[in-house]
């Protein structure tokens, strides 16, 4: 309902009803228009022109939609969910030939490279810093990146003989395809660890360690377990010292 395009339309008055709005959910669903024209100190047409910048008809409709939206977030605030049923899947699924042959794949991009540089965004850029920490602690020269605008370089003697290990659950997000595509332009190598072998950063990629787990999201925000990304990092950095 309070979509960032339809925000960016608000005036500073309209700005303000926004507030009181967001800090008096419950309170506003029971008022009339004047109402809550007097508690946020604006005019009542103030307020509908408000309504209608976010898509409603009037107060009426506002009303109703803000109900509604409460009512959807409560309902899908607190699902059931057993993390051990598919963590307990997933390392099923490893015990194959095919994972470990990825495994191995990976492990000599990795030893391959002079430097090896992380990469991720949100919960997957504090996973990129552990990866690089934990694989530095096997002896590989290993960095993160951790803002993701930032500009690598075209020329092949600034990435040829780099990897680039990107963590991403969906495998689509804009600015992470970016790295990527800068990365192979300067003939540097990929590694994608990621939730499905479908997506995008999956194709692109030159090596892929898929996980596959039932993705949770909050709204927004993904909420998908992490554990088998931890579980991959540790196991390739293992295998990165064995093999040194």
């Amino acid at each position: 309902m309070f979509e960032l395009e339809k925000i960016q339309q608000l005036n500073t008055l309209e700005l303000s009803v926004l507030k009181y709005v967001l800090n008096h959910r419950a309170q506003v669903e029971k008022m009339t228009i004047r109402q809550l024209a007097t508690q946020a100190h604006v005019s009542t047409s103030t307020i509908s022109r408000f309504c209608e910048k976010l898509g409603c008809e009037g107060f009426s409709e506002f009303k109703y939609m803000l109900k509604q939206e409460r009512l959807a977030q409560k309902k899908t605030s607190m699902p059931e969910y057993d993390v051990m049923l598919p963590i307990t899947d997933f390392l099923d699924k490893t015990n194959n030939e095919t994972f470990r042959q990825l495994l191995s794949q990976a492990t000599a991009l990795i030893l391959e490279a002079q430097a090896v540089f992380f990469f991720g965004i949100g919960t997957s850029g504090a996973l990129a810093q552990y990866g690089s920490r934990y694989l530095a602690n096997a002896g590989i020269f290993s960095l993160s990146i951790n803002d993701p605008f930032t500009p690598v370089g075209m020329r092949e003697t600034v990435v040829a003989d780099t990897l680039l290990v990107v963590l991403s659950v969906s495998g689509e997000t804009t600015e992470m395809l970016a790295q990527v595509e800068q990365y192979q332009a300067g003939k540097g190598k990929v590694l994608a660890i990621t939730n499905s072998t479908h997506s995008t950063l999956a194709r692109l990629a030159d090596v892929v360690i898929p996980y596959y787990m039932p993705e949770e999201k909050n709204g927004s925000l993904n909420n998908t377990t992490q554990i088998p990304v931890v579980y991959i990092l540790e196991l390739l950095a293992h295998r990165v010292a064995c093999a040194q």
